[in-house]
């Protein structure tokens, strides 16, 4: 079912809209208690604050997302609306997540994180990340803090076809759920498939072909450029990834919490590659998971990353790109910069936010607020790039 050219605008106006007053505010009303399972139907109203305008009402389902971050108090959310929606400029999509950043006081790790991989992206040589944009809520009638609207990581967003069942060689989607997800071992441990509908059963050969490889072929067979590691991953994308996660230090994002995927062969493009696709980076820029303190001088990696950095060859591929990306989006001023917009978007958001979720369930709750946690971010950047710097070049050698 198609949007209305009415709800289009509707929608693409409402950053515009509120710009002067913080995000866009969404209003829910969820028609019974919001647990992780089942959703429930809801009311979705995108409020515009010009004198006027009419907000847009959107029917949806509504649940509760994340997995440990399903005890915070500050609950995410996850809504399926009956069609595709756009707001804020942001592509079509009928499912949307309402990330609530619970443990991240500055709001924008996870935007922070994906917008500086989309931004490495060249042309033929995409890099794919959620968009999102940051939205104020009311739940039920009452204010409910800042979010960060994003887009869920499906076929939609790496631009899949429709599956065709009778497709021998589909696109594919995995997840990393858990440590096993290091390519140390044959099989798919520590994944969780996601596209094709895993409910028609699972399509396992592909990546159990790749960590077969990976985990056990020889170096000499792994590292031959027609038909070894690069006949199998995107190996540029793999660069960019591994110096997102050592840049960001998402200690929880190099063996489980992010994507692996690889489209469906054409007549053009018999044989696809893998390629990854970051997620779950609300841990990162000196943080942990759980909000505790990360310092700046962790190496991390993977039995993959491990094999790539063994390879002279390689490891300067690595070098040179890493310093091709500190001349441009990953010097310290270019990073400070989207910190800066990002702030200018939250406004005075920040403080409202603040004011509704007064007590944080760890370490020093009454003292990290906002303004410290970003000049936090602010030091521990340089400091950690100043680390890599040396140490990239150390293992380059």
């Amino acid at each position: 079912m198609r949007l209305t050219s009415l709800v289009l605008l509707a929608l693409a106006s409402l950053g515009a809209a509120r710009a002067a007053e913080g995000p866009p505010l969404w209003r829910i009303e969820a028609k019974g208690p919001i647990a992780a399972d089942p959703k429930v139907d809801c009311t979705v109203r995108l409020v515009a604050d010009t004198p006027g305008t009419p907000a847009t009402v959107l029917h949806a389902q509504i649940r509760v997302r994340g997995a440990s971050s399903q005890a915070y108090a500050k609950k995410s959310f996850a809504l399926k609306f009956t069609s595709a929606v756009a707001p804020l400029d942001l592509p079509a999509d009928p499912e949307w997540i309402l990330n609530a950043a619970f443990v991240d006081c500055s709001l924008m790790r996870h935007k922070l994180s994906y917008d500086l991989f989309r931004s490495l992206a060249a042309p033929g040589q995409p890099r794919v990340a959620a968009q999102s944009r940051f939205v104020e809520l009311d739940l039920n009638g009452r204010y409910h803090g800042a979010y960060l609207l994003m887009q869920p990581v499906t076929g939609r967003l790496l631009g899949f076809a429709v599956p065709n069942p009778a497709d021998p060689t589909p696109g594919v989607l995995y997840k990393a759920v858990d440590h096993d997800a290091n390519f140390g071992q044959p099989g798919h441990a520590g994944f969780d498939p996601r596209e094709p509908d895993p409910t028609k059963g699972p399509v396992w050969g592909p990546l159990d072909e790749l960590n077969r490889f990976v985990s056990q072929a020889p170096d000499r067979e792994f590292l031959d450029p027609t038909a070894g590691l690069a006949s199998r991953l995107d190996l540029a994308n793999a660069i960019d990834f591994h110096l997102l996660v050592l840049l960001t230090c998402n200690l929880d994002g190099i063996t489980k919490n992010y994507y692996l995927a690889r489209p469906a062969a054409t007549t053009a493009v018999p044989h696809p590659r893998f390629f990854f696709v970051p997620w779950d980076y609300d841990g990162t820029f000196g943080r942990n998971w759980d909000g505790s303190r990360v310092g700046t001088k962790e190496w991390l990696s993977n039995r993959l990353f491990d094999r790539l950095w063994a390879d002279p060859a390689m490891r300067t591929r690595f070098r040179q790109r890493w310093e091709t990306l500190r001349a441009g989006p990953f010097r310290a001023e270019a990073i400070g910069d989207l910190i800066d917009a990002n702030t200018r978007a939250l406004g005075p958001a920040i403080r409202r936010n603040e004011s509704r979720w007064k007590q944080i369930d760890y370490a020093a709750p009454r003292e990290l607020t906002f303004d410290e946690d970003v000049r936090q971010i602010r030091a521990w950047t340089s400091a950690r790039l100043a680390w890599l710097d040396a140490e990239i070049a150390r293992r380059a050698r």
